[in-house]
């Protein structure tokens, strides 16, 4: 069922940073409530219930994360969102299915300014009037929608960079995997997209990977090689070329970009065996019902 694997994805895929936790704060029965307007937001049958129990959702979550405790809370129990956390930021983010297969993306953005000081960065999705994407500089209010599910933290690309691998359900027909910079200044100003990815004869600010709605891509970061390692994808025939309902993972060929000097670099059909785990399946359809 498409919403089933869809929860169990978040369940597998998020919530999946980990850090030493000392704290006697009790958000239980905030975590609770926020649990039951997420499920709405994902079971209701109408685009408008949808986005009334959003509404709730965004408002019961920007309470709850404007207690600084929450910066240093491990929300092991919150499900239906993803939440990641690297040095100053966390990242609260999730997704809103709509009733023609289509998705719209949430998040906010917390970032510690001090040892007692934070800020809450609402970003707004936009992805679907933005051209081009690969190519721009982002901001909050102007933001590539998607569902993130790892932050890498690397210091080849810079102190102030978090690159973040996503994932967006697009349409019935396609999926999307991205990759995306976030760019966080040390006066706490918040920039999407970089000029880090390096190809051959170009670079571009972010990565946009679409595939068929019944394949599977991987994307995955390897710390130790520090490179983030994908699926090449290509069309089942030549003659479909750009045609991405007909885009799947090439058999044989992993590409990657490797960690650089301020650049993630390009590499071709680089040796690796890219283990494929449950995770990756759950990616591949995660709106059936």
């Amino acid at each position: 069922m498409k919403i089933s694997k869809f929860i169990l994805a978040l369940f597998i895929g998020f919530n999946s940073f980990s850090y030493a936790q000392k704290t006697e704060v009790n958000f239980d029965k905030e975590i609770a409530s926020l649990n039951i307007i997420g499920q709405k937001i994902i079971s209701s049958e109408t685009n408008t219930e949808k986005y009334k129990a959003n509404n709730s959702y965004k408002i019961e979550l920007k309470e709850l994360i404007n207690q600084k405790q929450s910066f240093d809370f491990k929300f092991d129990s919150l499900s239906t969102i993803s939440i990641l956390k690297a040095n100053n930021l966390k990242i609260y983010n999730w997704a809103l299915p709509l009733t023609d297969g289509t998705f719209e993306y949430f998040a906010f953005l917390q970032i510690r300014k001090s040892k007692d000081k934070y800020s809450i960065i609402e970003l707004t999705d936009k992805s679907e009037s933005i051209k081009t994407p690969e190519n721009k500089i982002l901001t909050a209010k102007n933001w590539y929608g998607a569902l993130y599910y790892k932050i890498i933290t690397n210091k080849k690309i810079g102190n102030n960079y978090y690159t973040v691998l996503g994932w967006d359900g697009n349409n019935n027909l396609t999926n999307k995997k991205i990759i995306d910079v976030i760019n966080m200044s040390g006066s706490g100003l918040i920039k999407f997209g970089a000029p880090t990815f390096k190809m051959k004869k170009k670079t571009k600010k972010r990565m946009i990977f679409e595939y068929s709605e019944n394949t599977v891509m991987s994307l995955k970061y390897h710390e130790e090689l520090e490179k983030i390692v994908f699926d090449f994808l290509v069309p089942a025939s030549s003659k479909l070329k750009g045609v991405y309902e007909y885009y799947g993972p090439s058999l044989n060929r992993f590409d990657a970009f490797s960690a650089g000097k301020g650049k993630w670099i390009y590499e071709e059909d680089i040796e690796i065996e890219l283990d494929r785990n449950m995770k990756d399946f759950f990616w591949k359809d995660p709106k059936e019902q």
